[in-house]
């Protein structure tokens, strides 16, 4: 039995999230969690799964992360994804 597979376009999984860090998301020194950081990752990710295979989806594994700068409160931070 040979299933034809609908081929699909990067443009139409894209997704971009944005949030302004505020002080509820940042330890005393207005530093954000890194824990915020991936929570919003893993939206972005998910939602661009969604729009992918067109269901729900949840995260299984992530390879790995590396916090290279850091997030202050008052930052616009965009979290862009696609498959």
């Amino acid at each position: 039995m040979v299933m034809s597979v609908e081929s699909k376009r990067v443009s139409d999984s894209q997704i971009t999230l944005s949030q302004f860090m505020q002080p509820e998301h940042a330890n005393a020194l207005g530093n954000v969690h890194g824990g915020v950081i991936m929570k919003h990752v893993d939206e972005a990710a998910g939602l661009a799964a969604m729009r992918h295979c067109r269901q729900r989806s949840v995260t299984a594994h992530i390879d790995g992360m590396s916090f290279l700068a850091p997030v202050f409160v008052g930052d616009l931070v965009f979290f862009k994804a696609s498959i």
